[in-house]
């Protein structure tokens, strides 16, 4: 083999395998693109499906907060009553005042969608960075401080509403089907303890338990803003706004 044909040979096979380097790599970059499009597109069907989720954790905050106010509203009835020496409702008034009283209906955040975002790693495919580090304190931190406060509090009211129900005699009607929540209470039967409602200690739990309304409702308008702002921010990550 002459000088020109070996050159001839080389050059043709070096051509022939930078033509198969090169297809091979643009396979690679192809196939990786087009897994990077389906793990952006998987993204965006969990973000949507998470809106949804957060659209439906606000309705259940705001009915909370609702809850809460009302059940504030009614501590104080039962207080400034206290005050006046049971001279502003009657007795029948104060039972069916202490059951609308709820202070132990906690929130409960729907985590699934987030869970799903952090295990398949979509969450690192969020490009804005305010809506990850909002994710990342609402589904870990808050939701951790969240179920600290909560149960603190059910535990107070589970003792406090055994309390009542146990001095006054109350008895009631459960319509499950009825309320925003939890269902409604219908006051059927009661003993109307005069001593007790005037005592210090129903006064002290009263007042405590107005002290957890306010440093729940507290926390819960901090929630209600952190969702909203999560939402939004969602949106426009998909591209809905």
């Amino acid at each position: 083999m002459t000088n020109n044909s070996l050159k001839n040979f080389l050059r043709n096979n070096i051509l022939q395998a930078l033509v198969i380097i090169l297809s091979v790599l643009l396979s690679f970059y192809l196939e990786q693109r087009r897994q990077v499009s389906i793990t952006k597109q998987e993204k965006n069907y969990l973000l949507t499906d998470l809106t949804k989720t957060l659209e439906s954790d606000i309705d259940q905050i705001e009915l909370i907060l609702n809850g809460l106010a009302v059940s504030d509203k009614n501590l104080l009835k039962l207080i400034d009553d206290i005050n006046n020496n049971h001279s502003l409702l009657s007795d029948r008034e104060v039972a069916e005042v202490l059951l609308q009283v709820q202070i132990g209906t906690s929130f409960f955040p729907q985590d699934g969608i987030f869970n799903e975002l952090i295990s398949n790693g979509s969450f690192n495919l969020i490009e804005n960075d305010e809506l990850k580090a909002l994710l990342l304190n609402m589904y870990t931190h808050k939701k951790e401080r969240n179920y600290a406060t909560s149960t603190e509090i059910d535990n107070f009211n589970l003792l406090w509403r055994r309390q009542i129900m146990g001095n006054f005699r109350i008895q009631f009607n459960y319509n499950s089907y009825d309320g925003e929540i939890y269902g409604q209470q219908e006051l059927t039967r009661f003993r109307f303890d005069k001593q007790y409602y005037l005592s210090n200690e129903l006064y002290g739990a009263l007042s405590q338990s107005r002290i957890y309304v306010g440093m729940y409702t507290r926390f819960l308008n901090d929630q209600l803003n952190e969702y909203k702002t999560a939402l939004a921010l969602s949106k426009t990550e998909i591209g809905e706004d």
